[in-house]
């Protein structure tokens, strides 16, 4: 089954979506900037805990774009948001499982990374949605997207780009631009998981009654 997902009309879509909760995501942004930049430095426990918390805010991220998304209330400001320890464990081990297949792809060479990245890039949305171990959650990314790899690549690497042109081009524009496109990728693993689950694995074949 063919995958089509337009960027720009996506983008026309969550445009009023982002307006409706301009105030969220800006503070959100600001605070994952500000833990960004407090572990830049050389010294490791700041580095340390600025990862600790970025994962915590990684997790925030995708639960606060699953809501909108699904058109369900969610304060990511409140003590609900925050992960329990099994969550945040089984999120830190797939990204690093993740990381790993990545790179092992890219040592083999470049193309076989990127490859890897876009058979794997809806594992962390099944991390948190899912609350599962690693192991079966980089399984079932891998699985779900066989035959899509290139497709969801390209796909996500536009919409990356287009996350980061704000603030590259203009650095306030990635307030606007980069929010957009997190909820585009959200999008597209929803419509991507729909479309799956709504292909038959086991097509039944067409008796003949004659």
């Amino acid at each position: 089954m063919q995958f089509t997902f337009k960027i720009w009309a996506k983008i026309k879509e969550v445009w009023p979506i982002y307006k409706l909760h301009f105030g969220t995501f800006i503070l959100l942004l600001v605070i994952t900037l500000v833990v960004k930049a407090v572990g830049s430095g050389h010294n490791l426990i700041l580095a340390t805990l600025s990862y600790v918390v970025s994962l915590i805010l990684a997790y925030i991220w995708i639960r606060f774009g699953f809501s909108l998304v699904d058109k369900k209330d969610f304060n990511p400001f409140s003590k609900e948001a925050l992960p329990s320890l099994p969550q945040f464990w089984n999120l830190f081990k797939t990204i690093i499982l993740y990381m790993l297949s990545i790179l092992g792809g890219i040592i083999l060479l470049v193309i076989p990374g990127l490859y890897v990245c876009g058979r794997l890039i809806f594992a962390i949305y099944l991390s948190v949605e899912k609350n599962q171990g690693a192991r079966i959650t980089i399984e079932e990314a891998w699985n779900m997207t066989k035959g899509y790899g290139w497709q969801l690549f390209w796909k996500s690497f536009l919409i990356g780009l287009f996350m980061a042109v704000g603030f590259i081009v203009f650095f306030v524009g990635g307030f606007v631009t980069y929010p957009i496109g997190f909820i585009i990728m959200i999008m597209m693993y929803r419509e991507f998981s729909k479309m799956k689950s709504e292909t038959p694995t086991n097509p039944v074949p067409a008796v003949d009654m004659k």
